[in-house]
């Protein structure tokens, strides 16, 4: 799985929000799977950000692992379908759970409760 983190306003240099989400190279079933909490496959913003990312990587295998059985250049793209958080604010927390939980299989159930309990063990961490 890697971390992405999409700036919001990249051309102002004073803004530093952003939307974390995640994009899982999916071995087994031969794919990259996209988990975003606020976005679909709808968006565009969204796979313009990880259709890149997912270009880059796939170039980087090519040139380092071009000799391996595996080869991941074919591999399509599947935009997960997740709950969606109900504000702006909370999309680190959700993809935390996907690094926490995602089997390939079933979406983690990612609720309001779920996220103040991160709250509350990331704050005492």
């Amino acid at each position: 799985m890697f971390p992405m983190f999409q700036e919001l306003a990249p051309h102002d240099q004073q803004d530093k929000c952003g939307h974390h989400y995640a994009i899982c190279l999916d071995l087994k079933n031969q794919r990259f799977e996209v988990l975003d909490s606020i976005h679909s496959e709808a968006d565009a913003n969204l796979t313009t950000h990880a259709e890149f990312f997912i270009n880059n990587l796939k170039e980087t295998w090519n040139r380092h692992y071009k000799h391996s059985k595996v080869q991941i250049r074919h591999f399509p793209t599947e935009y997960v379908a997740t709950a969606k958080q109900g504000n702006t604010t909370d999309c680190g927390f959700h993809t935390l759970e996907y690094f926490a939980k995602w089997e390939g299989r079933i979406v983690p159930a990612i609720t309001a409760a779920t996220v103040v309990e991160l709250r509350k063990i990331h704050t005492w961490n």
